[in-house]
């Protein structure tokens, strides 16, 4: 069986905070007659490698985001949906759910951006969900945010790929047309991330216009990112947690939002308490 082949200390940060929310999540409608359904867009195996030292040479196999959800046990979440495009992964998952046998555990083998919304279309006048979106690279497209958070049902943490998308964003100029409708595709629209560039102080020698220039670092991408997200969701924690690695790059940044107008009151301050003690 596969096994996710990565993960470090950036890891086990989001495993950890997912961990609490989760438990928080299900406690606090544990009297509600919800159905609640924990979604894995991105499930991988099940485990991940653990690696830490200067030369990774320490490696521990750790339980990934689909074993944290299934063992909530204060009030454990009804059902669960585990979308995965790895065969192997995939397997990996179907020997976990042997593992569970009598929970309602569905896995699906295919693109998150299709399953999700078919999810979100399914559900009933007393589903609640927790979605967790976390992404191999720039898999998320804006149409499945918005199909989220259009149920208003629904809590997401959003690992944003932050290092891939930084790297689509040269400081230079703008980036080319094809990288530009990649970009469109993440934010929903080129209004939301091409406001990251200003006109250049600067003409060089043959340039007749003035160069479009973005400000360096990323910190002002997951800003524009997040304050995207609160154009489709009822709330979004203002707190995030900028993950990084042993070279203290950023490498994500991780998110929430809450669809729930009812549900977000509670929702929110203590998705923000659990980012901000981490």
């Amino acid at each position: 069986m596969s096994t996710q082949e990565f993960g470090g200390p950036w890891t086990d940060q989001k495993l950890k905070i997912l961990r609490q929310y989760l438990d928080a999540y299900t406690t606090a409608l544990k009297n509600q007659q919800f159905r609640l359904t924990y979604v894995d867009a991105f499930a991988g195996s099940g485990s991940y490698e653990f690696t830490s030292g200067e030369y990774d040479e320490f490696r521990e196999l750790r339980r990934g985001s689909t074993r944290i959800a299934l063992e909530i046990d204060d009030k454990p979440f009804d059902r669960f949906l585990f979308v995965e495009s790895d065969p192997e992964r995939v397997a990996s998952l179907r020997a976990l759910a042997d593992e569970h046998a009598g929970r309602s555990i569905c896995i699906v083998q295919g693109d998150a951006n299709s399953e999700i919304p078919r999810f979100c279309d399914g559900m009933a006048w007393n589903d609640r969900a927790v979605v967790f979106l976390d992404p191999y690279k720039i898999e998320v497209s804006w149409t499945t945010i918005e199909a989220i958070a259009v149920t208003e049902k629904i809590d997401c943490w959003i690992l944003f790929p932050l290092m891939a998308v930084a790297r689509m964003m040269p400081t230079g100029n703008e980036p080319d047309e094809a990288t530009s409708k990649q970009l469109d595709r993440i934010f929903g629209g080129r209004g939301y991330w091409e406001e990251s560039y200003r006109d250049s102080h600067q003409l060089s020698f043959l340039e007749d216009e003035p160069r479009r220039e973005r400000a360096r670092g990323s910190k002002l991408i997951a800003e524009r990112y997040k304050r995207r997200l609160s154009t489709v969701f009822y709330s979004v924690a203002e707190s995030s947690r900028m993950l990084t690695n042993s070279n203290n790059a950023p490498l994500f940044e991780l998110m929430f939002a809450a669809g729930n107008p009812v549900g977000a009151r509670r929702a929110i301050p203590i998705a923000d308490h659990i980012l901000k003690k981490w």
